[in-house]
């Protein structure tokens, strides 16, 4: 029993040795970040989803997605299930779903077929189909705090998709100029990096914090409305394997960036002044990943 348990004993070891070499090789800690308010009480909130939230016509209501999974009896296989999720700014009522979060039952859903009905004050999702041969079906909620997801036709040919766009640096050259706003990523070296607009200007420069580091990156980058401020995302590796938990960044003047508090992962502008992100929650809250508001003044 004593030589089964070595190994285990070993890894916990080393990983508490390495805890406290890279503390020693770090610098102090972060300042504190702008805590933001919490929208909905969820922790199934998909982070991965693009876009990660999409507004109505007039930003009063936004739908974002949730996953939970469902077990199946027979053969015990765990299935995800994407749903979509309402939510009224007014009085940041959620709308859908308006039962329990941790549904267990029902159609999933495909969050990059959606579109707003601005016409018609509704939102239209396609289910995703359970096989190649299946013909996916379309639902509609009216955009109303008593709305439900209902079964509907084809959405009308006026329904307004939202833009796809993956803000990611590895995918930075495919990105159209209009929506890159001019930035320009900027590599110094392997632990050094820099934001920069096309004319030269330094937005924000961000260098190693451990001496151990061996990359780092910027990253899931989303302008405002009309190019007024800027969410960024910045990673730092230790090896292939190991990483400082990620920060998040908002620009409004050059070489001022603005800490965000706690794991952010996604980002969805609210016009210029209110930004919304997918976030990790305390383990106090329950642990998963919900939605954060920011809220920031008119200059």
């Amino acid at each position: 029993m004593i030589a089964r348990r070595q190994p285990g004993f070993c890894r916990l070891f080393l990983f508490g040795l390495l805890g406290v070499w890279l503390g020693a090789c770090s610098r102090a800690d972060d300042p504190p970040g702008l805590a933001g308010e919490w929208l909905v009480d969820l922790g199934s909130v998909d982070c991965g989803v693009t876009p990660v939230a999409s507004f109505s016509a007039e930003r009063d209501w936004m739908l974002f997605w949730i996953r939970h999974f469902h077990a199946d009896e027979d053969s015990g296989r765990r299935s995800s299930i994407t749903s979509p999720a309402l939510l009224r700014f007014e009085d940041r009522r959620l709308v859908l779903p308006a039962g329990p979060a941790d549904r267990t039952g029902g159609p999933s859903f495909t969050p990059h077929r959606m579109c707003w009905d601005d016409a018609g004050d509704a939102v239209y999702v396609r289910r995703s189909g359970r096989s190649a041969y299946e013909e996916p079906h379309w639902y509609r909620a009216g955009l109303a705090v008593d709305s439900r997801l209902e079964r509907a036709g084809s959405p009308p040919v006026s329904c307004r998709e939202p833009p796809e766009v993956e803000w990611q640096w590895y995918r930075e050259r495919v990105l159209p100029d209009a929506l890159r706003g001019g930035l320009v990523s900027v590599k110094d070296g392997c632990c050094a990096a820099e934001l920069r607009r096309a004319d030269g200007v330094l937005l924000a420069r961000y260098e190693a914090r451990s001496r151990l580091s061996n990359q780092v990156s910027i990253g899931y980058l989303a302008w405002s409305e009309s190019n007024r401020r800027l969410a960024y995302r910045v990673s730092e590796e230790i090896s292939w394997w190991f990483g400082r938990p990620t920060r998040s960044f908002v620009i409004d003047q050059p070489g001022h960036p603005m800490p965000l508090d706690g794991r952010v992962y996604a980002f969805a502008w609210r016009g210029d002044h209110e930004l919304i992100a997918c976030a990790g929650r305390p383990h106090a809250k329950g642990g998963g990943n919900s939605l954060k508001s920011w809220r920031f003044a008119p200059p």
